[in-house]
């Protein structure tokens, strides 16, 4: 059968010519055992990948990294013990990648004056299946400035820390206060950011009666003079119920900071779930639970999608978007000073959310629970500017969320399973009492379980 004959010669060909296959070399590894420490390792192999052993390396000055295409990877866990300095830092710095090392701080140095990893004017830098843990401070992972920055599939737990909430400086607060803050990650002035699939826990410092008479956080510790944002009760009490700061996950820099992706994440008892300061930001997917609040976008938030998210046991507003202070107009050269681009908010997709256990968190005993019924909490809340001067939130569709009452279906009461009311006012909520107000909202096809003042402050 002569036909077939072609065919096996071809195979034989074709199995005879894989061994001589040209393939680029092989890149060498590292093996830190070679070096009288880490930091010599990284210093003698500048671009190169660097093994890390399983085994702890302890350390008490902060790992550099400042030259391009450096890879740090391995089972290796890397325990700071100075409380002063960070655990890595990577400055001007390209290509970087880290990958399964674990990062901590040794027993009893834990409350740290600086952040665990932190990054400044770096670009196309990836941090992937990490573990940083026990890092107390004001962030965990830090950026600020850069490009193309990813954090991905990696674990954060207990980055909580008490510090003094330091608001004198500026003219609108005028004092400072005792307080729980912590995040988990934070980016500022980042263009192109992807933060995916990452866990990101607190169970050390919970929002609890126990914990703030403890450690008497809310208290007042300095009062210069009183800004606009400073209410005059709380001046004369000296003390603040916003004693719970910081976020899972912060993108800012309202002017400066586009171009993010914020998805698959799980944020358990954050202070803000998700907080954006930032343009053409997505936010989906994610599930925040047992936080303060699940999400807010402000301060010059523009085109923010916020979409099949997952909010969970969230105390004072589920997805709350207003303009801040740092919002303004655009304005044109004049007296020597150079145009203005605006920083306005809106442009806001929020879609296909599901809200539920609303007011059954850790923390609505500090802001609803202890204050009379018509002071209270609304799940999707539209605000007006924090300043008269701010533009106003404009052009927000929200389409196909589902606000669902929990307490419907019987809640633990004293031993005893009972059906209790809903705690939050509106499902949905437009301020209207304060300029300047949401312009152009359209609301649509929703699933809205109405709140104790009805499904929405607005008539249909």
């Amino acid at each position: 059968m002569p036909h077939h004959r072609p065919v096996a010669k071809f195979a034989a060909l074709v199995l005879l010519a894989l061994p001589c296959t040209s393939f680029a070399a092989e890149v060498p590894v590292v093996d830190v055992r070679a070096y009288p420490s880490l930091q010599a390792a990284i210093d003698a192999n500048p671009g190169r990948q660097i093994r890390l052993p399983a085994g702890e390396f302890t350390i008490d000055r902060a790992l550099s990294i400042t030259h391009d295409n450096t890879e740090l990877y391995g089972p290796a866990r890397i325990v700071q013990t100075n409380p002063k300095v960070p655990i890595l830092r990577i400055d001007k710095a390209r290509g970087i990648r880290l990958s399964n090392l674990t990062f901590t701080r040794s027993e009893g140095r834990q409350e740290a004056e600086e952040h665990g990893i932190v990054m400044n004017n770096v670009e196309d830098v990836e941090l992937s299946h990490l573990r940083v843990s026990e890092n107390h401070s004001h962030s965990t992972i830090y950026v600020r400035n850069g490009r193309d920055v990813t954090v991905a599939d990696s674990v954060i737990i207990n980055y909580k820390g008490l510090s003094i909430d330091d608001r004198t400086h500026s003219k609108l607060y005028g004092y400072a206060f005792k307080a729980i803050d912590g995040t988990g990650i934070q980016m500022y002035g980042v263009h192109g950011a992807t933060i995916r699939n990452n866990r990101i826990q607190e169970y050390r410092l919970l929002p609890t009666k126990e914990i703030r008479d403890h450690y008497e956080v809310g208290t007042l510790t300095k009062v210069t003079t009183p800004g606009q944002l400073a209410p005059k009760d709380m001046i004369d009490s000296r003390y603040t119920n916003n004693w719970h700061q910081g976020s899972g996950i912060q993108v800012t820099t309202p002017d400066k900071m586009s171009q993010v992706l914020i998805t698959g994440n799980y944020l358990e008892n954050p202070a803000q779930g998700i907080d954006i300061h930032a343009d053409n930001v997505i936010v989906s997917n994610n599930i925040v639970t047992h936080g303060l609040m699940g999400m807010k976008a402000m301060h010059g938030s523009k085109h923010v999608l916020i979409d099949g998210n997952q909010f969970d046991h969230v105390d004072l507003w589920g997805v709350m978007l207003m303009p801040g202070a740092a919002s303004h107009a655009s304005a044109n050269a004049a007296d020597g000073k150079p145009p203005v681009t605006e920083n306005v908010d809106g442009g806001h997709i929020v879609s296909n959310n599901i809200f539920s256990n609303f007011g059954f968190g850790e923390q609505y005993w500090n802001w609803v629970g202890n204050k009379p019924r018509g002071v209270g909490s609304n799940v999707i809340a539209l605000l007006g500017g924090q300043l008269p001067e701010n533009p106003p939130l404009r052009n927000v569709l929200i389409t196909g969320n589902i606000v669902y009452d929990s307490g419907q279906d019987t809640k633990l009461v004293n031993g005893q399973w009972t059906k209790l009311e809903p705690r939050y006012k509106h499902a949905l909520y437009v301020e209207q009492e304060k300029e300047p107000k949401p312009v152009n909202v359209l609301s649509y096809v929703n699933l809205f379980d109405p709140g104790y003042q009805n499904v929405s402050n607005l008539p249909k």
